[in-house]
């Protein structure tokens, strides 16, 4: 079991500082006296960063955020040092909510810590400067309340504000790792987070916050390398209540090529997500060509068909898809992607249809270069486009209705 560090001075075990800072000419703030849920610690960065000092007890995982306040121009940089070794334990940017900065360090054996607070730029004309709150969120984390989890396996548990739950798991190389933390009450908002390693140490390599229905989390990645890592079960903000955790079976991640086919009564399946130059595991959108039996058959036809782009027809509760489809369709030119018609709701819901006859370009190569876009509005997620003969009817949305009062 996990427990927050609450108002029974535990904090104040923790050992003080036993020798002055030479490594800044900055003064240094003590914060090991302190008894809190959360320490919170009000600073300001001028021209220089601003350091404190804390002990972390053992067997403790620490959160800590520099949340820029409402009126400052700052953008916070974190750098987490162990003062004994000088070894940087863990460094961050914008981990938090905008600038604000967030990292975590789990210490089995308990150390001190040196936490460096630097506007972002420092020392170039970019440099920014304005008041922060510096947030501490001890927990204590007992190793054997580190949980072993698998794939396709289901945990339950119930999160109090400030506490946070751990899972270890085995990842092979290439392996897609879904995570889904399911709320089972309205008072919990969850939080998703994984580490490298056993414990919850330095910077995640993955969150997710609202990636699942509602405000459940979903977190999905590719183990880079064979290895154990740890995901992170907590509250957002000052919620709490009951949770699933579930785990996806195992399946090996597929690159989803940006460029696919589609043939006459097929459907194909993918993934959208955030685009993989933002460091996303799914495209934004994937594009799809005839084939040429498709091709033969229209061309045989009187050239009368329908797109469809969907969620997908079976789908597990606990890992749903947040498409909202958005289908174009055009031809491949010299200067890219031209379109021709485009729908956002035309099927039942949030699908996407179009239907066209086209016939009137069955001639020549149009239909060779006749190209469909599968992209979301929002969120993203899995999804199926199928292509089927006939004009099916395209629901009109209704403006008026929208905005009515």
């Amino acid at each position: 079991m996990s427990f927050s560090i609450g108002r029974f001075a535990l904090l104040a075990t923790a050992a003080t500082l036993a020798a002055p800072v030479t490594t800044s000419a900055q003064e240094v703030r003590d914060l090991d006296g302190a008894t809190s849920d959360v320490l919170i610690f009000e600073g300001e960065v001028g021209t220089s960063p601003v350091v404190y000092h804390y002990t972390i007890p053992a067997n403790t995982s620490l959160r800590i955020d520099v949340i820029p306040s409402v009126d400052s121009e700052l953008d916070p940089t974190l750098t987490v040092t162990d003062v004994a070794s000088r070894e940087v334990l863990a460094e961050d940017d914008d981990g938090g909510e905008g600038l604000a900065s967030r990292t975590r360090i789990y210490s089995e054996d308990g150390q001190q810590v040196e936490i460096t607070v630097s506007p972002f730029g420092l020392f170039s004309e970019d440099s920014s400067s304005g008041p922060f709150r510096l947030e501490l969120r001890p927990v204590i984390s007992h190793p054997q309340d580190i949980r072993a989890v698998t794939f396709g396996s289901v945990m339950e548990g119930t999160l109090e504000s400030g506490s946070n739950h751990l899972f270890t798991i085995e990842g092979e190389k290439g392996a897609l790792l879904e995570v889904a933390l399911v709320a089972g009450d309205d008072g919990l908002d969850p939080y998703l987070s994984l580490f490298e390693g056993r414990g919850a140490n330095g910077e995640a390599v993955s969150t997710n916050d609202d990636g699942g229905d509602s405000l459940n989390s979903l977190l999905r990645y590719v183990f880079p390398e064979s290895g154990t890592y740890t995901i992170v079960a907590e509250p957002y903000g000052d919620s709490s209540g009951s949770y699933v955790l579930r785990v996806a079976p195992e399946r090996e991640y597929m690159v989803q090529a940006p460029v696919q086919v589609l043939g006459l009564g097929e459907r194909a399946t993918g993934r959208l997500g955030e685009g993989y130059d933002s460091g996303s595991i799914d495209p934004t959108e994937i594009t799809y060509q005839l084939t040429e039996e498709a091709i033969a058959a229209i061309r045989a036809s009187n050239g009368e068909v329908t797109f469809n782009m969907t969620t997908p027809l079976f789908e597990d509760e606990s890992f749903p898809s947040g498409v909202d489809s958005y289908l174009e369709l055009g031809f491949e030119t010299p200067l890219g992607f031209a379109s021709l018609m485009s729908d956002d709701d035309g099927g039942e819901g949030l699908n996407a249809r179009i239907a066209i006859d086209v016939s009137p370009i069955a001639d020549g190569d149009w239909l060779e270069r006749l190209r469909l876009r599968a992209s979301s509005i929002g969120s993203g997620g899995d999804f199926e486009v199928e292509l089927v003969e006939g004009m099916q009817e395209v629901e009109e949305y209704d403006w008026d209705e929208e905005f009515v009062e």
